[in-house]
């Protein structure tokens, strides 16, 4: 997995994303429990082999596992300043592992990812929130295959001498034309597909 700037997904991410189990973050004395970072550090350096963006579909009814094996981040986070606080993730599609030969030849073609004209997925946010369980959401656009879509991403994030965001979100593939006809039902190929993201960090 490539450099990730800073960011899927939370993010993607992937992973990439572009975090939440964060709920004691927000009182004084878990502030006082981790080292979190200055309004000086809101940028944050991912750590590229603890981090991955994963996905997971079926095909003929049976499940398997994927990756995006490089992807680039741009994160920009302070728990304590949301409102100035972005990411953005930008997913080469070309780079995917996704179990068998077959597969890792046919995404990169017109009908699924369609790399040669569309070569890049990016998760711009727009807006972090914190939610009312401490996780947060990342409001924002996925950009896939010419096509830009509304998207929040849910994430948990742990803030200690690391920062580690994970999130789970389900996407239906055929929103963004991934998949064109007849791939584009669940005969042979699930319209789901879920996104598992981690994101591990420094400041």
């Amino acid at each position: 997995m490539t450099r990730f700037t800073v960011f899927f997904l939370s993010a993607f991410v992937l992973g990439l994303v572009a975090c939440g189990q964060g709920s004691a973050v927000n009182t004084a004395s878990a502030q006082e429990a981790v080292a979190m970072p200055t309004p000086a550090s809101m940028k944050w350096a991912v750590i590229e082999d603890r981090s991955h963006i994963k996905f997971t579909a079926k095909q003929e009814g049976k499940p398997f596992t994927g990756e995006f094996t490089v992807f680039d981040a741009d994160i920009n986070f302070d728990p304590e300043d949301l409102t100035n606080s972005a990411v953005t993730v930008t997913i080469p599609l070309k780079q995917v592992e996704a179990g068998n030969n077959d597969r890792n030849a046919t995404l990169p073609g017109k009908a699924w990812f369609s790399t040669k004209k569309f070569p890049e997925a990016v998760f711009k946010s727009s807006d972090i929130t914190l939610a009312e369980d401490g996780s947060y959401v990342a409001k924002g656009e996925l950009s896939l295959k010419g096509l830009s879509k509304p998207l929040d991403l849910p994430f948990s994030l742990t803030i200690g001498d690391e920062a580690v965001m994970t999130s789970q979100i389900t996407l239906d593939r055929t929103l963004w034309n991934v998949g064109e006809d007849p791939w584009n039902t669940d005969e042979w190929v699930s319209k789901e597909v879920v996104l598992d993201i981690q994101v591990t960090a420094t400041g």
